[in-house]
């Protein structure tokens, strides 16, 4: 491997264990955190969407 990618990939590394400071809706500030707002946004949409699933089926 050349030492150019593994420069890229140390650097690459590095910028995913970065902190943000992201705001979610019903907060007042910003809070440093280490996942993106967008990510935060599709973990909290996947959750909704299976409690609407469960509650579809219990429904019958």
């Amino acid at each position: 491997m050349s030492t150019e990618r593994q420069q890229y990939e140390q650097a690459a590394g590095q910028e995913r264990d970065k902190k943000r400071a992201v705001k979610l809706p019903g907060e007042t500030r910003h809070v440093d955190r280490v996942e993106s707002a967008k990510v935060i946004a599709r973990r909290l949409a996947v959750g909704r969407r299976q409690r609407e699933l469960e509650a579809k089926t219990r429904r019958g």
